[in-house]
């Protein structure tokens, strides 16, 4: 009896180790490029003003991704006073009940133009690294140049959520119509 069970907890530890070390692999995955954009993600929301005062800002991820665990280690920051809580949702969850901030990433275009109908007119931040973003309808696209990570402002996307940015942020943003 005392082998049997020996080899079981050799054989759990052996998938302990398996799992631990499929997940520093994603963790080692992580560029300096998604680092980066989820600073800016942090950053940005001591710049925006939301129609109703908010105690916490729920940040909701859509999709799966290696800037994901960058993103949820702004988890339980403050920002302005309040608290952000991030979560990751399915794109069919109800986000403009549930979120503040939705960040998309490695999702298709189609789901895309879904979400952003959905969140039309409601007053949730959404931020993307997907190409051409705030020309779709997102309210914040993230874009690469060289080395640099920039972002632009959709003005039509911000006022139709009923969000306030700052104009300093809007000074160093490329600002789409």
């Amino acid at each position: 009896m005392p082998m049997i069970i020996r080899r079981t907890y050799s054989i759990l530890a052996i998938t302990l180790l398996g799992c631990l070390s499929s997940i520093t692999s994603d963790a080692s995955e992580v560029t300096k490029a998604d680092k980066v954009k989820a600073a800016i993600v942090y950053k940005l929301t001591k710049f925006i003003t939301w129609p109703e005062k908010k105690q916490t800002l729920a940040l909701c991820i859509i999709g799966n991704g290696a800037i994901n665990s960058e993103l949820l280690k702004i988890n339980h920051k403050f920002s302005m006073g309040r608290r952000i809580s991030v979560t990751h949702k399915s794109p069919s969850a109800p986000l403009e009940k549930l979120c503040d901030l939705v960040y998309i990433h490695n999702t298709k275009t189609n789901a895309i133009s879904k979400i952003l109908n959905n969140l039309k007119h409601k007053s949730v931040l959404t931020i993307s690294d997907s190409e051409s973003f705030a020309y779709q309808g997102g309210v914040i696209g993230l874009f690469r140049i060289g080395s640099r990570i920039q972002f632009a402002i959709s003005k039509s996307a911000t006022k139709n959520a009923g969000l306030s940015i700052n104009s300093q942020l809007m000074g160093l943003a490329k600002v789409v119509k």
